[in-house]
């Protein structure tokens, strides 16, 4: 009761977003200012806050981040491969890599693990959100721009460099790395805009699901159930055997399995709008993935012994 009772509140918050998406007080125009809102300001303070309270990362805690970003690199080259050997859609098999191996561990997957595991596992799961948000959406958006011939690349990684989830990790690294307090007229307001990320970023994740929520096309059921499997079973399944092998200490294991459990990201269904690349695909596994992941968090919870 204890674990479902840490867990409820971040589903709430999504089904909120969803009854006010469905009957139009949380439209397309206000959804946009709240993910605005928590893209440029919310989650950048976050990191800048759990990353630059951490200590640098010992030996154990890079050993499992390394592990955790190769596995999930492994996943996310790996789907794109399989769609091919399914024949899927050439579209479909470029944004297979960005749904399988970029999850919402930003504004769900962290806060949930520090809800569950404790504040120990804040550094762990912020320095696994800027692998996932740095190198496995730069390797995701390279693959996406093979879903349509003569696709700039550099381009589109520029923008994943100049990303302001980039910038707040970047930033809270070098604080940690340098041991150094922003003063306190910065520190405390950086501290209340952190606090208020994940959920305004819920909320707005549910008005997308409340507005967007239709049945899949034929076309779309495939890369949709490859994308639901490896996301939220072999994921999950893989990076806790990966983080075993090198020896990761049982609270950073269980929380980047956590992590690596959650639904694909919403900044994979803007990217693909942005590049009109799997865009529907990609909001159908946000949105699939996300209702399911209700139930499969809590399950996977419960094994991890949160």
């Amino acid at each position: 009761m204890d674990l479902l009772l840490r867990i409820a509140p971040f589903f709430a918050l999504i089904a909120a977003g969803a009854v006010a998406g469905r009957f139009g007080l949380l439209n397309a125009r206000r959804g946009g200012w709240l993910s605005a809102y928590t893209f440029w300001i919310g989650f950048p303070a976050l990191l800048i806050r759990w990353l630059g309270d951490a200590p640098p990362p010992d030996p154990a805690l890079a050993r499992a981040l390394l592990a955790y970003g190769l596995t999930m690199g492994v996943v996310l080259a790996a789907a794109p491969f399989i769609g091919r050997l399914l024949s899927f859609r050439r579209e479909a098999c470029a944004g297979l890599a960005m749904t399988s191996g970029v999850g919402n561990t930003a504004f769900l997957g962290a806060p949930l693990a520090v809800s569950i595991f404790g504040p120990a596992v804040r550094a762990p799961a912020a320095s696994a959100v800027a692998v996932d948000f740095i190198a496995l959406m730069a390797a995701g958006i390279a693959i996406l721009q093979t879903g349509r011939p003569g696709g700039r690349i550099g381009m589109a990684l520029r923008r994943v460099f100049l990303n302001p989830t980039v910038a707040g990790a970047a930033t809270g690294l070098a604080l940690s790395a340098l041991q150094a307090r922003l003063p306190v007229a910065i520190d405390r307001p950086l501290t209340w805009l952190a606090a208020t990320a994940s959920p305004v970023a819920l909320v707005a994740l549910g008005g997308l699901i409340g507005r967007e929520w239709s049945q899949p096309e034929r076309h779309d059921a495939g890369p949709l159930m490859l994308t639901l499997a490896l996301k939220l079973l072999v994921a999950p399944a893989l990076v806790w055997t990966s983080l075993g092998l090198v020896g990761a200490p049982e609270a950073v294991r269980a929380s980047l399995t956590l992590l690596a459990a959650c639904p694909t990201a919403v900044n994979v269904f803007i990217q693909t709008r942005v590049f009109d690349i799997h865009a529907r695909g990609a909001a159908l596994a946000v949105i699939a993935g996300t209702v399911i992941s209700a139930a499969s968090l809590s399950v996977l919870a419960h094994l991890l012994g949160g």
